[in-house]
Order: structure tokens, then sequence, then C-alpha cells
């Protein structure tokens, strides 16, 4: 795995978006495979070659702007250690602010249906958290290799944005 990959993920190896287990408000509904196309976890590059017994790996087209991607759909629980990094970062998604010229976060319109937190926007999330998942987001963004795919991310979460 990629080294910046790997220090993205381990900033947010050890913090979630409460203080304690969210998805004991929602039964863990973001880790669950409803079938469809949107329970699906996008994975960031080379992130499909790692150990994810728990899950399966497809490829496929992201609905909105159809770029090819790899993807899981988790068949059981598994340790936070071991999760992507959009399951880690989520109900956030990473975007680039043109108003202030960096990159940051904000809530993921897919969460609305299934995360409880999506309607306290970032101040219902600790902010640790917050802060832990910008930090990850910039630093991925410093490589140009990963602003590319965080590019195709926000322009895929935006499109859908404009859908709803």
């Amino acid at each position: 795995m990629d080294n910046t990959l790997r220090a993205a993920l381990d900033l947010l190896s050890d913090i979630t978006p409460l203080k304690h287990d969210c998805g004991s408000l929602c039964d863990s509904a973001c880790c669950r495979d409803e079938g469809e196309l949107g329970s699906l976890v996008w994975l960031l590059p080379g992130e499909e070659d790692t150990h994810m017994p728990w899950a399966d790996v497809v490829t496929t087209a992201m609905p909105v702007t159809q770029t090819q991607i790899s993807a899981i759909s988790c068949n059981s629980p598994c340790s936070r250690s071991d999760r992507p990094f959009c399951c880690r970062i989520f109900p956030l998604s990473p975007y680039y602010s043109e108003k202030r010229q960096e990159w940051d976060v904000r809530m993921d319109r897919r969460a609305a249906p299934i995360c409880p937190l999506f309607h306290y926007g970032k101040a219902g999330l600790d902010p640790a958290f917050v802060e832990a998942a910008r930090r990850a987001v910039r630093l991925l963004a410093g490589d140009p290799k990963w602003e590319q795919w965080l590019m195709r991310l926000q322009a895929e979460e935006s499109a859908y944005r404009m859908e709803l």
C-alpha cells in the first residue's frame, strides 16, 4: 500500500464520529449491504489489494459520473483498523473549498437516508474526528495522484447532491 494512503489511514485508526460506537444508534446501517449500488463502499486505488475477508470486492462504475472503481460489499463486521478510507471518514466526504482554496470535509449526502448523525451536520460529530478526517484528506491531497482521485470522488458526490 502506498505510504501516503497508509499515513492517511493511520490518522483515522483510533477515532470515530462519536466518542462511543455510533453504530449502536442505527444498528450499523452503513455496514450492511442492502443489495443496492449505494450500499457499496468505494475504495481508493490499491485498497482492493488489502486483505478484507469480511467483504466482497467488486469493480463497478460510480452511479453518477460512471468512473470505474473498485468497491466492497460487506458480509460481516470488521475491526476499525481494517476499514478502507471511505469507511473511516463516513459520514463525511472530501471536497475542495473554492472559497478557501483548500481541501476540507463535508457531510456526505449519501449518508442522509442511513445515518442518524447526518441531520446534525459536522457540529453533531466529535470535533476530533472531523479534524482527523480533514487532516487525512489534506494529506492525500498533497500528492497529485491522490488529489486526482479525491477530485473524482468530489465530482461524484457533488453531482449526486444536485440530483437529489
